[in-house]
């Protein structure tokens, strides 16, 4: 081996153990500062909720403040660019769901980022759809809805916000025969204020944010896009009862960090983290809030998950054609 062969390895050599000794000394000293959460997506989602529980107690656990920011906008991709912009140092959480990881790469033109930028830290919970009406609507059911659309076609106006819903709405639209007129919204809360007072027809949102207004007669629900029927609306049929079996609706809510960030530090954040979803009552609290289940998977385990939904999403999006949302 020549000398300076021999010379430019030791440097290596000892750039390496210099990062792993500066990324050791960053993880000793981490969190000093507060942690901040971006939602990417408007208040008043399961989504949002569930991040300022979560980020609460992890205040407790760090013994640093904790910040919740909504930053709703361009499909999720704005909030999400907002937290790959900060620096990789681990002080800054995006929430991430479908609609950033896997779907926004299918039909956003130039996205802003790559999901590779992404590290998932922790699957948090999953969480199945469901189609609602304001409550004097004539719609009664999904057949209902589906013989109105196939009479007119766009004719049925429906709301959903982020393109996992969108695309669900599609493959929905799709097995039915039928077009729905979409009105794309920022978040939950204008969606299904709009289907009280009137303005659209149904919407297509989380679970969570439906029973406490299909309890209060406020909407009605028409059915449930999961497997089966779910705890909090067990007289709502699924939508493979309504006669399209195999369609199912759910998505998955979690946290990611910049891909950049400091392995030691990513890996001290993910065990603050895990040692959060070990506490029993945040469980029962997230469970309440979300009417999801909760998962708590970690890094590894939500990463090969991510890429089995792109892998499940690419197939969906090539049967409903191809084309934007």
């Amino acid at each position: 081996m020549s000398v300076a062969r021999t010379a430019w390895r030791a440097a290596a050599l000892a750039c390496a153990a210099l990062l792993a000794s500066m990324s050791a000394v960053a993880a000793d000293a981490y969190p000093s500062r507060p942690i901040r959460f971006i939602v990417p997506i408007g208040p008043g989602s399961s989504g949002d909720t569930m991040t300022r529980t979560f980020a609460e107690h992890l205040r407790k656990v760090a013994g640093q403040s904790t910040l919740v920011e909504n930053r709703p906008g361009a499909e999720l991709s704005l909030g999400t660019q907002v937290a790959l912009s900060a620096p990789a140092d681990g002080y800054t959480v995006v929430l991430i769901s479908p609609s950033a990881t896997v779907i926004n790469p299918l039909f956003v033109k130039d996205l802003p980022y790559r999901p590779e930028d992404l590290l998932p830290m922790l699957n948090v919970t999953r969480h199945v759809a469901v189609l609602v009406a304001s409550v004097s609507s004539p719609y009664k059911s999904l057949g209902d809805v589906v013989a109105a659309a196939r009479r007119d076609q766009g004719g049925v106006s429906l709301a959903t916000y982020g393109n996992s819903y969108r695309l669900g709405a599609l493959d929905l639209a799709r097995r039915a025969g039928v077009n729905f007129n979409q009105v794309p919204y920022k978040g939950a809360a204008q969606a299904v204020a709009d289907v009280v007072g009137g303005s659209v027809d149904l919407a297509l949102i989380d679970i969570a944010g439906a029973a406490p207004l299909v309890a209060s007669g406020k909407i009605r629900a028409l059915a449930v896009a999961g497997d089966q029927r779910h705890p909090l609306l067990p007289d709502v049929a699924t939508v493979q009862e309504s006669g399209y079996p195999g369609y199912s609706l759910y998505i998955f809510i979690g946290f990611a960090i910049h891909a950049k960030t400091p392995p030691a530090v990513a890996g001290k954040l993910e065990d603050m983290m895990r040692q959060v979803m070990d506490d029993p009552a945040l469980r029962a609290q997230l469970a309440q809030q979300s009417g999801g289940e909760v998962v708590g998977a970690g890094s590894k385990e939500f990463s090969r998950m991510i890429q089995a939904e792109a892998v499940r999403y690419g197939e969906l999006a090539r049967l409903v054609g191809g084309g934007s949302p």
